[in-house]
């Protein structure tokens, strides 16, 4: 009997701590940067960081674009600003795609 509630005590051990471990795919790490959420300190891979710093500047240039797209009469700096980002958010979205971070086709943003 002692024996069964040892494996099972190490089998849930075992288990809980696959749970508690981060996912430290590239893509997972874009996907954190892109909804603006803190890389996982764990993962310590090139590639996530990598994936993780596009997927922060991606969003952070789609929440300025929605920002000025919301204001009701824009300057023309602003004006100006959002036509630059209208070209480059395409081009990181296209990077993205292009190391299999973003799925094909994706034109979403992501919400704030």
């Amino acid at each position: 009997m002692t024996r069964v509630l040892i494996a099972g005590s190490l089998i849930a051990l075992t288990l809980a701590g696959c749970a508690s471990r981060p996912d430290c795919q590239p893509v997972s790490g874009f996907e954190l940067g892109r909804s603006g959420a803190a890389r996982e300190a764990a993962c310590e891979q090139p590639a996530y960081a990598e994936a993780w710093r596009l997927g922060q500047t991606l969003g952070t240039l789609e929440s300025e674009l929605r920002q000025i797209e919301a204001l009701a009469s824009p300057s023309a700096a602003q004006r100006q600003r959002s036509r630059v980002l209208q070209r480059e958010i395409p081009e990181l979205e296209t990077l993205a795609r292009l190391e299999g971070w973003l799925p094909a086709g994706t034109i979403d943003q992501q919400p704030d």
